[in-house]
């Protein structure tokens, strides 16, 4: 489905990719093939301000997501957009930005997985989100929406069941997608590599030649 509907549609589909492994690839790729959209923008977080300080610097982090998609899928695309502030990335602000740059009449979709969806209500202007983008939650393993209250009222008001939905406004919607979840980690990533161990088929191999050349989580 990735090539129906509004050809300008656009997916953002952000993480720290510390680093980037099978099971993030897997999941843009079923992204791009759900959401009518014409490209999955995959963008490296810069300073996030939820994570530690644990991170592989940024041209490090942008560079291994550069050699995973390579030319593999047309639709993933590698964006800096966040690497290029020296602040805090709130994810407002960066809508904000991308909302300004498509126009008013685009749809924009934030990809999110369940975990970080179910804790929303915690972001910098939460509630000015849907007001900029559709919102694409992805199923998680042992993670569910809350049952009852406000959380549970805004989720119920903006839900949608067919993605086909998200192309016919800019904004305002709630769409559930059940992906592949391989059980893979970039923290267990980082501590296999730290300990000398193999890290075949849990990234692809120009991302562990990338790790091995630059010396990253020894």
């Amino acid at each position: 489905m990735g090539t129906l509907g509004n050809d300008m549609a656009v997916a953002l589909f952000g993480g720290t990719f510390n680093p980037v492994h099978l099971g993030h690839l897997r999941i843009a790729t079923e992204l791009a093939e759900i959401l009518p959209v014409s490209k999955i923008k995959m963008m490296p977080s810069g300073y996030p301000p939820h994570r530690g300080d644990d991170l592989a610097a940024a041209e490090h982090r942008l560079g291994m997501l550069k050699v995973a998609i390579g030319d593999n899928n047309p639709l993933l695309i590698a964006d800096d957009i966040e690497l290029q502030r020296a602040s805090p990335s709130y994810s407002i602000d960066t809508l904000s930005i991308l909302r300004a740059d498509l126009g008013p009449d685009t749809s924009l979709i934030l990809c999110l997985g369940m975990d970080a969806f179910i804790n929303i209500n915690t972001w910098h202007e939460w509630h000015k989100l849907l007001d900029l983008c559709h919102i694409a939650v992805c199923s998680r393993p042992g993670y569910s929406v809350p049952s009852s209250g406000p959380l549970y009222n805004w989720i119920e008001r903006n839900t949608c069941n067919k993605p086909s939905t998200l192309d016919k406004s800019p904004a305002g919607k709630i769409f559930f997608c059940e992906l592949t979840m391989l059980p893979i980690s970039s923290t267990s990533i980082r501590e296999k590599v730290a300990q000398g161990k193999s890290i075949q088929f849990m990234t692809p191999n120009n991302v562990l030649n990338y790790i091995k050349q630059n010396r990253l989580y020894e």
